[in-house]
């Protein structure tokens, strides 16, 4: 017999200042995942200092005041854990697993380096080369500058538009101290989450959170603008590459939206599986291409649909053609009774398989509380996710359609 799984306890603390602690206690963990979600993202950045967020992602395990880059490195293998981070739009994460028994080393490396962080010149200087490597990867991939070209086509002269990494000429001039002052700004308490997972205190993790960064000030959250100007309908790109690789996109839904859970059913239905649309008319059917996929991303005032394929360059319009009558399809006519279930449950499926480890917990949670300022049970969400019916999915399609197109190409030079 199954053993009786014990129930997690989920709490949210409120501390001086604004800062805000979510911890989940699963008594049956064997690890401890902790995580520091920062409401600051690349489009918050002025244009002169574009891809600080990203700057700061790879400088704050450089180390502090009293722990060195190679304390930290030779700590987390010491106890076969894992330390990592990332930058969105408009949040940066750094976050850490390790086993239950080493939650101090973990907790107390990711609260020194916040509140405390030791980037000198010189390690600034250095970090710098290595990201200028990031950026010119990322522009020798095909796929990442389609998505980038994208991005800018939905978004003109707006932040939300600009690589989250930033540019050659941002990165190359940005200088200690406007990384310095960068941190100083937004690293605050009132812009920050900390969550912890496993089989931990909260009471405790809460006072030791609260006196590990009583160094920061409260500050605030950035303000944000919506983007206003139109669509730039479409971007191509001439490479000397091999396949042309086309992303389609309009602009989506915020994340407060109603219908973005009718939203997240299409997505699947449409490009998130072996048996979605895409997947079995583009390339089970057809052979056209060997990636195909659909996707969807959400922020506080806007959001976006796309979708991405690699092909061969003498077949580019025709699959155009068959991604855009398979989306018109279901916009005017809806999806069947069947993919509709799979759907559904397809979705359902991969949150809850998502969610298995005390990491994605972690980044659930403190997602959740940065973004709605509360914890969103999986009940909950799947809840939503069950209600949403054929004539849902279609009216979303059909209103997310009804706008602008933007294409972008990047195909081998003639």
């Amino acid at each position: 017999m199954t053993p009786p799984q014990l129930p997690l306890t989920t709490r949210v603390a409120r501390l001086s200042g604004g800062l805000r602690v979510v911890t989940q206690h699963d008594p049956t963990a064997r690890s401890v995942a902790v995580g520091a979600w920062v409401g600051v993202g690349n489009r918050d950045e002025p244009p002169e200092i574009a891809g600080a967020s990203h700057f700061l992602e790879h400088l704050l395990f450089k180390g502090s005041s009293t722990r060195s880059a190679r304390d930290i490195a030779e700590g987390i293998d010491a106890v076969g854990g894992d330390l990592n981070a990332f930058t969105s739009k408009e949040y940066t994460a750094f976050h850490a697993r390790v086993p239950a028994k080493d939650l101090d080393f973990g907790l107390d490396t990711l609260l020194d380096v916040l509140a405390d962080p030791g980037f000198s010149d010189e390690e600034v200087d250095a970090e710098r080369q290595v990201i200028l490597e990031e950026v010119s990867w990322s522009a020798d991939t095909p796929d990442d500058v389609v998505h980038q070209n994208l991005a800018l086509g939905l978004f003109p002269d707006h932040p939300l538009g600009w690589e989250v990494l930033g540019s050659v000429e941002s990165v190359g001039a940005m200088k200690p101290d406007d990384v310095r002052a960068f941190h100083d700004r937004w690293y605050r308490r009132a812009n920050l989450v900390l969550a912890v997972v496993g089989d931990i205190d909260h009471d405790e993790i809460c006072a030791r959170v609260d006196a590990g960064l009583s160094a920061l000030e409260p500050g605030d959250a950035p303000a944000r603008v919506a983007p206003l100007a139109a669509e730039q309908p479409f971007l191509r790109e001439q490479r000397n590459i091999e396949q042309a690789h086309v992303a389609l996109g309009w602009r989506g839904l915020n994340q407060f939206d109603d219908d973005r859970f009718a939203l997240a059913v299409a997505n699947q239905l449409i490009g998130g599986g072996w048996s979605s649309r895409l997947f079995q008319e583009v390339r089970e059917k057809r052979g056209m291409s060997y990636t195909v996929f659909s996707s969807m991303g959400s922020y506080v005032d806007s959001g976006t649909f796309s979708v991405y394929a690699g092909t061969s360059p003498d077949r580019l319009d025709e699959l155009c053609a068959v991604v855009e009558h398979e989306l018109n399809d279901v916009a005017q006519n809806g999806p069947g009774e069947r993919e509709m279930d799979v759907a559904r449950g397809g979705f359902e499926g991969g949150t809850v398989l998502a969610l298995e480890d005390a990491g994605s917990r972690m980044a659930q949670l403190a997602t959740n509380v940065l973004v709605r300022d509360r914890v969103v049970e999986v009940p909950e969400y799947l809840e939503k996710v069950r209600a949403v019916t054929a004539e849902d999915v279609q009216r979303v399609l059909a209103k997310i359609l009804s706008g602008p197109q933007v294409r972008s190409v990047v195909e081998p030079a003639a």
